[in-house]
């Protein structure tokens, strides 16, 4: 695909989940980023659930994709800012460079799932039936793990704040 390809971004997002002393995948960040949501997805659909309004869910997802943006433009202009500065050490730079990975993974997820909830509007499908029912669980499961995702830039943005803004190991 060139250089529309956006591969790389849940490529980039899913190596952050690591643990920081070992360098090795951590499983717990895996079962939270993928299982909650598979979990969160199935009950829905054995509870038999059937969006039939999506449209304050896309206005709400939009809005926080929105906002995500300017939180890279921060990271970046942050990054930049401290190519070579002593104060900042490399483990605070692969904080910043992880959270920019897991903010671009929440922007693309968001805006695949806005896409993905105005098909299911656009086509009636989501409220009625059984494949409705499949529908929603998918939508739940994908907003499980837009939330876990921002949750996690959060954390990592804290954490970038007390290293470098408040000088706490």
């Amino acid at each position: 695909m060139g250089k529309s390809s956006l591969w790389r971004i849940p490529r980039d997002h899913f190596r952050t989940l690591r643990d920081a002393t070992t360098n090795r995948p951590r499983v717990g960040d895996f079962v939270l980023q993928i299982g909650i949501p598979l979990i969160s997805g199935m009950a829905s659909y054995c509870a038999g659930l059937g969006f039939k309004d999506v449209t304050q869910a896309v206005v709400g997802i939009s809005i926080v994709a929105g906002l995500l943006f300017s939180m890279a433009v921060f990271l970046f202009q942050l990054r930049i800012n401290f190519p070579n500065d002593p104060r900042i050490t490399q483990t605070d730079k692969t904080l910043i460079d992880e959270c920019m990975k897991n903010v671009l993974w929440a922007i693309v997820w968001g805006l695949l799932l806005v896409v993905y909830l105005i098909i299911c509007q656009a086509t009636g499908s989501m409220g009625s039936g059984k494949t409705g029912s499949i529908l929603t669980g998918i939508a739940v499961a994908a907003a499980v793990h837009f939330l876990l995702v921002i949750a996690m830039c959060l954390k990592r943005l804290h954490r970038a704040y007390e290293r470098i803004a408040m000088h706490r190991p």
